[in-house]
């Protein structure tokens, strides 16, 4: 299991970087270095039940652990999705990771974002090494592009 962590500076208020992570078009646009067309169903309320997808239902199932507007959201990732139905035998489900989003001020103005991904099986977090920078530099531009 591994832990990554990542970071980004971003030239525009807490709220607006917020709202382009989490906005269902937005979601569409930034994720697509995971994947092309990327999208999620369910509710960024504590508590509620996620899930992460692709255009044929493969993805991710995950429960938002916490969600404190415009400061922290945590998510555990709990299952893998193969046409948008459990993955028998997924590592995830044996032992769930965990997706921490920390939002501040950053130093000279702006937002800083912090992510930390916690308890990733080893291939998937060799992969989301690779994919995580290109997201976030791609959130980055649609946060500074309108505000």
């Amino acid at each position: 299991m591994k832990d990554l962590g990542f970071d980004i500076d971003i030239a525009a208020p807490v709220a607006r970087v917020w709202d382009c992570m989490l906005d269902p078009l937005a979601y569409r646009d930034w994720t697509t270095a995971f994947c092309e067309g990327s999208y999620f169903e369910g509710s960024w309320v504590q508590g509620s039940r996620m899930r992460f997808l692709d255009l044929e239902g493969n993805g991710m199932d995950a429960i938002v652990e916490e969600n404190r507007l415009h400061q922290r959201l945590a998510l555990k990732l709990v299952g893998e999705l193969t046409q948008g139905r459990p993955t028998p035998g997924s590592s995830i489900a044996s032992h769930p990771a965990q997706e921490i989003y920390e939002f501040s001020a950053a130093a000279g103005g702006g937002t800083h974002l912090a992510i930390r991904l916690r308890g990733w099986d080893d291939g998937f977090a060799d992969l989301m090494a690779g994919l995580w920078p290109k997201a976030l530099q791609r959130l980055k531009a649609l946060a500074e592009s309108t505000h």
